[in-house]
This record gives C-alpha cells, structure tokens and sequence, in this order.
C-alpha cells in the first residue's frame, strides 16, 4: 500500500473540499502553570482569529503521530502523546473553501514551560497564554474546547 506524507496539491485539496468532511486535531497545550496556548491565525478558516494549534490528520498518520507533528510544526514543542486527553469532537462548517467541513477532535497535552514556543510564522501572526478564555475574536470550536477544558 502506497504511504501518503504531505498536503495535497491545492487543486486537488480544493476538490476534496468540495465533497469530503476533513479530519483535523485541535491541540489544548497546557503550558505549565502559565495557562494555556493560542494563537492568532493567519489562514483560513478562523483567519485574523485566536485559535488553538491544529492542522489535519495525513493520510498514513496514527493520531499520536499526528498530535506530535502538530506541536512540532506548529509551536515548536515536543509532547508526549501517550499523555493526551481526548475532550471532545466539534464539526465545523465553514462559508471558506468550497463550504469546508471538519470534523475537529480536541486534545489536552501538558508540557513543561521551559521549553521555548516556536511559532509556525506561516500560519500564525502572534501567541498568547492565557488562563481566561477570550469572549471576542475567537473560532466558535476553540472557544468550546476552553469550555469544557475550564470545566
């Protein structure tokens, strides 16, 4: 069986936007006692939004794999996914990109503050850790998986 690693070309990811619902992971990155990690968006859907890090699952991927690339690539940490709450699921729909569906599954990983935050600069213009959850200028599912990680 052929092993897929990377992004479809955007044509095609624009059709399979059209007609399939997109698996993606949403990361609560609990960052020691400082509170939790957001980022503001610089792409589609939630563009110019707070956000949780979060990318979709790659054909090929486990879920632990995937969780792990998403902290990697997206904050510069490395996690522990074996230590990983799962909280909840969120389908998102979306007026962007050929009316995108996601279906989003929330995670919480904790990690050490002491290790650095690298942002992905190609998806993200800033980050914030917070210990309140905003109540403007952020995604309706990030903003539901505060919610029940506050719970």
């Amino acid at each position: 069986m052929k092993e897929y690693k990377g992004f479809a070309p955007n044509e095609i990811f624009d059709l399979i936007l059209e007609w399939a619902v997109i698996p993606t992971f949403d990361l609560i990155i609990e960052y020691g006692d400082e509170g939790v990690i957001l980022v503001k968006r610089k792409i589609a859907p939630y563009k110019n939004q707070w956000a949780l890090p979060g990318l979709r699952m790659l054909k090929g991927e486990s879920i632990d794999a995937t969780l792990t690339r998403i902290a990697q690539q997206e904050v510069g940490l490395n996690i522990n996914p074996k230590d990983k709450i799962m909280l909840s699921q969120f389908v998102g729909k979306f007026n962007t990109e050929n009316n995108r569906q996601d279906l989003s599954t929330g995670y919480l990983i904790k990690v050490s503050d002491g290790n650095p935050i690298v942002l992905n600069k190609n998806h993200f213009s800033a980050y914030s850790v917070i210990k309140q959850i905003p109540t403007s200028n952020i995604g309706a599912m990030y903003k539901y998986y505060l919610e029940l990680y506050k719970k």
